[in-house]
This record gives structure tokens, sequence and C-alpha cells, in this order.
């Protein structure tokens, strides 16, 4: 296991406990990346240097505490640019990571879908290009005077850079022919009117241990951030006999890199097409309440808070700020408190979903003669729940979908 030293920024003025969750936040991603902390330093910042991303006094400080730690790399929480990268990597003699290469390094590990795997590897050529045309324009500096002719190196890299467009380009084809096969199901499903739910939250929250627990699956679930990345969809009846969905989606995380958020649309299109979201806050994360508002704006961003029908507050067991938890109790939801893990909560959150099916659906009974097609046609639509048979006509009670309804009234 190699050691990885850590560099945390912060602003003057900014709230160190802010800082310090997202300083154990990148602790965590670390230690998901299977990295040992070899140390880490952290430092408060006035401006950033276009060249180096940290001063040079911060930069000699940091060589010195390298040397003493023995890391292996170098990771950054922040964004830096490909110049950055490798001017602090001539500096440090040691490769350098920030916020975005180690998400996308855990992406790339847990992916497991053909359309998550292509979504990270179209990632990492967009994170890859911009790297490439840093490398060709220092070349073409050092090469200097206008009509020089381009070294090997420029022209190797130029190269590369068109390759990684075709590529890009390829990756675009596939996951747009997946998406559309996706669209295709969707559309199955909402003409069968399949009531659907999806959960949403931050990463680690609880969500795959909610799908196992409701559904009896085995989503892989770990105390680890970004456990797991594909959209899993599971078949669950509630307790008032309805029939429904319930999908896990990925996790959300602060300072998400925008390539990922675009590279995961598809699991959070879920989020879009589902009839109601779940919410999953944890209690036990430091900044729980924060966690929530941050899925919440998501969710806005979206066009999905409307769908937003259930809060489920999951690790009762272990809440971190009563203030936050408090609050968290107070939103505009149907509230469900669990520690899901226990299998504590679980028939409180059945109920609950079941209460959001009540407002969508309702139970008619429908009559119509002995030789119609109505069996056939509310297998389609609903659920049916007993038919009953006379000489000229045949009375079929189901559960059927309130925009669906009209058309048996008549």
């Amino acid at each position: 296991m190699s050691g990885a030293f850590l560099i945390t920024l912060r602003k003057p003025g900014e709230n160190e406990r802010l800082v310090d969750i997202r300083n154990e936040e990148m602790k965590s991603l670390i230690s998901t990346l299977g990295l040992e902390l070899a140390g880490e330093i952290a430092f408060t910042q006035k401006e950033i240097s276009v060249g180096t991303y940290i001063g040079r006094g911060q930069a000699e400080e940091v060589l010195i505490a390298l040397r003493a730690a023995e890391a292996d790399e170098v990771i950054i929480n922040a964004f830096i640019s490909p110049r950055q990268e490798k001017n602090l990597e001539a500096i440090f003699g040691l490769p350098i990571s920030d916020r975005e290469a180690v998400i996308l390094a855990i992406f790339f590990r847990n992916a497991r879908s053909r359309e998550a795997r292509l979504q990270i590897e179209k990632a990492e050529a967009e994170y890859l290009r911009p790297r490439l045309a840093d490398r060709e324009a220092r070349l073409s500096q050092q090469r200097g005077g206008v009509r020089g002719a381009k070294g090997e190196g420029e022209r190797r890299i130029e190269l590369e850079r068109r390759l990684i467009d075709q590529r890009i380009h390829s990756l675009d084809r596939e996951i747009n022919s997946i998406a559309n096969v996706r669209k295709t199901k969707r559309k199955e499903r909402e003409r069968r009117k399949v009531f659907s739910f999806a959960l949403t939250g931050y990463t680690n929250a609880g969500k795959s241990t909610i799908l196992n627990t409701l559904t009896n699956a085995s989503v892989l679930a770990e105390d680890k951030l970004f456990a797991t990345l594909d959209t899993t969809t599971r078949a669950l009846r509630l307790p008032n006999g309805q029939g429904v969905l319930l999908s896990d989606t990925v996790g959300f995380i602060s300072d998400l890199p925008e390539v990922l958020i675009k590279a995961f649309s598809s699991t959070l299109e879920e989020a879009l097409s589902s009839d109601a979201i779940i919410i999953v806050a944890d209690a036990s994360h430091p900044d729980a309440y924060g966690s929530y508002l941050k899925t919440k704006t998501t969710l806005e961003e979206l066009g999905a808070i409307d769908k937003a029908k259930i809060l489920v507050i999951n690790k009762i067991d272990d809440i971190y700020d009563e203030i936050a938890y408090s609050s968290l109790l107070n939103e505009p939801y149907i509230i469900v408190e669990t520690c899901m893990k226990r299998g504590e909560g679980k028939e409180k959150l059945l109920e609950a979903m079941a209460r959001v099916t009540d407002s969508a659906f309702e139970t008619i009974t429908v009559t119509e003669p002995i030789d119609s097609d109505i069996i056939q046609r509310a297998s389609k639509d609903g659920d049916i729940r007993s038919i009953e048979y006379s000489e000229t006509e045949i009375t079929v009670t189901l559960r059927l979908r309130k925009d669906i309804t009209a058309k048996y009234r008549k």
C-alpha cells in the first residue's frame, strides 16, 4: 500500500468546521482508493499561484515535510490546472493528483456496467486532453520562432490528441446507443404505468443498504465512498399490495467534478424519470444538514425536486449533530427515521411508500359484457384485485393510476 501526502488549503475566514469536513471527506476518498496517508499539511491561502497553485514558500514547506514523511505521491484537495500539476511535479519530484483525479480513479475502479465503464473512459479522456494540449504548448514555446518546424514531441502529442478526440467521439456514440435502449425500456415501463421510486442522497448515506433491506437484493453496500456507481432497480410489493420499482442512484459528494456530473447523468436520469424520490440523509455525517441541502439543490437543478416525497434520516443510532438532526426532522416531507443496517425502520419506510402510492392510485370496479377484453386491458394498465363472472357480464376490480382511470369510467 503506497503512501500519499495530502495538501489542504483554506481561504481566509473560511469556516474551519466545513474545511475539516472536506478534509475528512478527502481522507475517506484516499482510503477508498487503497492508499495510506503518509502525512498532511494545511495552509491558509489568500490567492492562488497561476504557476503552482500554492505559493513558493508553501511549496518549500511541503518539500521538507515530504522528505520526512517518505511519501510516494502528493494529493491536493483542490482542482488544479495541467500546468500547475506539471510545475509541482518538477518541484516535489513526485506524481501529483488533484481532487478530480482521485475521484476519477475511484469511479474507474468501481464501475461495473458497460455504460458506467464507457462513461468513466470518456471522463478520463476529457481529463487527459487539456494536459496534452498544455504539453504541446510548452514544447512550442521551447522551439521558438514563428516559422520553425514542429519537433517530434509536438507531432506525437498532436497525434495523441487527435486519437483522444476520435475516442471521445466513438464513446459518445456507444453511450448514446445504450441511453436509447434505456429510454425504450423506460417508455415500456411508463406505458405499463409501473410506479417507481428513486433513492438519492450523499454517497455512503446508506442507499444501497436500504435497497437491499427492502427488496432482499444483494447490491454491494460498503462503508466506502462511491462503493457502487451503477443504477440498480428492483421490484417491490408494498403493504397496500401495490407493486413498485425501487432504484438506487450514484451518491452525491461536495465539489463533484463537472466532467463526472456529465458522465453520470444517466444514473441521475432515474431521479428525473421516477414517479417519486426518496432522499436519504446520513445522521452520522458531521454536516448532515448541509449534505442534505446539497442533495436538494442538485435535485432542483435537475428539475426533479417536486418529486421528492420521503426523507429518510438514516443511521440514527449514531447522530453526530443534534441541531442538524432537528433541522432534518422539520423538512416538508414524509419523515422516516431508520438504522437500516440493523433493519430498524424498514416497516415504517414501506408504509410511507405505500402512502405515496395511495395518493397516485385508486381502486375501481369495471363491469363489461362477458366477451370483452377487459382482463387483457386491465392487466396491462394496473393490478387486478378480483374477477367475478355472471352469465352475461364480467366484473373486474383493479388498482389503477389516477391519470388513466378516466378511460375506464367511460
